[in-house]
């Protein structure tokens, strides 16, 4: 079972087919129904990010923040702020609540994930952050998640390719720590983010938007969140799609027996989630 969404935030779709040129497994096809123009992946390409508003309401809404306060209310691994910014941080939510797992194969996200990524994904990472009132250094410096381009590049240098998403759970207002991008940063091989850098970009461009809005972004964008006003709480799921051969994320640790480790072990699932628990796609 896939987690709701409201399909009126989608404004179209239209179809990818992919053939994978595999001889003896019959160079098998997959066909994608991409929730998304080809207007809007062409801009995707080329600003390195896509909002779609109130994509999550109502029940489904509350669903999704009462879920994130059970994890966190009784996860002994809650990590709590870092010297340069604050909140509460709950690894691998997908392993941990059954709501999250629900969007393990959520079309919003990964059909225009498999759109820009190609068809063999998997959820390489699932988040959860909460900024509580009087919480301090709600402000997130400038950075990016795939941080690895050596220089100079090597010839056959493969990019560390992700798509992230936000799932916004609470108002991104200006006193509540909206989102902050670079358009087109995504591409840059060549320029370099400073530690601890919150000054302003030329270009910068401020994220606004309701309650259950999903921003998906290339994980090589550059972004940062503004401070709150330490009046309200400011709740984010954060999941990422990769490449199934791409290694997991380094942070945290996956529970032994979690919600994955207990789907896997059931031995009936399909090739497709497979690849996306992390468990098929690669030689």
């Amino acid at each position: 079972m896939s987690f709701p969404f409201d399909e009126s935030a989608v404004p179209g779709h239209h179809t990818v087919t992919y053939t994978t040129l595999d001889a003896h497994r019959g160079d098998p096809v997959r066909e994608v129904d991409v929730l998304a123009t080809r207007e809007e992946i062409e801009a995707l390409m080329r600003d390195g990010y896509l909002v779609r508003e109130r994509i999550v309401t109502g029940e489904h809404l509350e669903r999704l923040r009462h879920a994130l306060h059970e994890v966190i209310d009784r996860d002994a691994e809650v990590e709590e702020g870092r010297e340069t910014f604050s909140g509460t941080y709950a690894r691998f939510l997908h392993d941990k609540h059954p709501a999250f797992m629900e969007l393990l194969d959520w079309p919003p996200a990964l059909s225009v994930a498999r759109a820009v990524l190609g068809p063999v994904l998997w959820m390489r990472v699932f988040t959860g952050r909460l900024s509580r009132p009087g919480d301090e250094f709600t402000e997130v410096e400038w950075h990016l998640h795939q941080r690895m381009i050596p220089q100079p590049l090597p010839p056959m240098w493969c990019r560390p390719q992700t798509l992230d998403c936000l799932l916004y759970l609470d108002d991104l207002d200006a006193g509540n720590g909206p989102l902050s991008v670079v358009p087109g940063s995504h591409q840059w091989l060549d320029s370099n983010l400073g530690a601890f850098d919150t000054e302003p970009k030329e270009g910068e461009v401020v994220l606004e938007m309701p309650a259950g809005s999903l921003v998906m972004a290339f994980g090589s964008l550059w972004h940062r969140a503004l401070p709150t006003d330490g009046t309200r709480c400011r709740r984010l799921l954060l999941f990422a799609y990769a490449p199934a051969w791409l290694k997991g994320t380094s942070v945290g640790r996956q529970p032994a027996d979690g919600l994955t480790a207990q789907r896997l072990a059931a031995g009936d699932l399909d090739v497709e989630t497979r690849e996306l628990l992390g468990a098929a796609g690669w030689m």
